[in-house]
């Protein structure tokens, strides 16, 4: 790393954007609590916490954008929210109720599960900034903009944390997403859900930070897309995440036959991201 690519203390201008980030997201959320009178208001315990991961998020993925000068952290939030916001005023209102002392609903609560499952949004929010900065880094594409990150190639040890940390968060999330369910799986379970899910997004990430390969990443899409369908629509059907695991044995392959077609046909040699002193 070189001495202008060394990070920097966050400036009060990148905290700022973070808490305006966090904040933004919390009083959406707090809001169409209120307009679809959702129970967690009477619970200030459960409204506390919720509040707390809901800035979580939102800092985070602004913070990110302001301080590194990435683009998709904050964009991936936004939409996300700006669709989840979407959702919950151009569907019906829930219809709350009791039935043998349990609050039942009759509607869809799209606000309730975009902000319960908020590590899901919060990984896939890191990932995405990863994906960016290898892209514009490895290929040149508006890297000078970019500031307190990394030069390529990273060291060994470098790459193994950055996809350890994306990945594992991925993995850690997906896990958490299938308790959420309702499901209460024996631990070995738990584990190979986190297993598949930290495999199927660290395959992608390795191909790309060590090599340049893109068409992994491209397939990823349809993983974020997966974890979207669980959270809003198969609530109560987790299973097909266990697809995650041919998935990524998938994504290798792809990877293997691209960068041979691509040494082969264009002569690619892994370009920037290639540490040529030890390769």
């Amino acid at each position: 790393m070189t001495a202008a690519n060394s990070p920097r203390r966050p400036s009060l201008l990148s905290l700022a954007v973070g808490a305006t980030g966090g904040l933004l997201n919390v009083t959406c959320v707090l809001a169409l609590f209120a307009r679809g009178s959702y129970p967690v208001l009477d619970s200030p315990t459960q409204l506390t916490v919720l509040a707390l991961a809901g800035f979580t998020l939102g800092f985070v993925a602004l913070f990110i954008a302001s301080y590194t000068r990435l683009l998709t952290p904050a964009v991936g939030f936004l939409a996300v929210l700006a669709g989840t916001v979407s959702l919950e005023l151009t569907t019906p209102l829930p219809e709350w109720g009791e039935l043998g002392g349990y609050v039942i609903v009759d509607g869809p609560t799209h606000v309730s599960s975009y902000a319960h499952t908020w590590y899901v949004w919060l990984s896939l929010v890191v990932v995405a900034g990863l994906v960016e900065f290898g892209l514009r880094r490895g290929y040149g594409v508006g890297d000078g903009r970019l500031r307190n990150l990394p030069s390529l190639p990273l060291s060994r040890s470098g790459l193994g944390r950055t996809v350890a940390t994306a990945a594992g968060l991925v993995g850690l999330a997906t896990a958490l997403l299938v308790l959420r369910a309702g499901i209460r799986p024996a631990a070995v379970l738990v584990f190979v859900v986190f297993v598949v899910a930290t495999a199927v997004a660290a395959v992608p990430l390795v191909a790309l930070l060590s090599r340049g390969l893109v068409v992994p990443i491209a397939l990823f899409a349809l993983v974020p897309y997966a974890l979207a369908v669980e959270v809003f629509v198969t609530t109560d059907s987790p299973v097909h995440i266990l697809l995650f695991g041919p998935y990524a044995l998938l994504l290798l392959a792809t990877a293997v036959v691209e960068y041979w077609l691509r040494a082969n046909l264009s002569g690619w040699d892994g370009g920037q991201f290639v540490d040529r002193q030890s390769a």
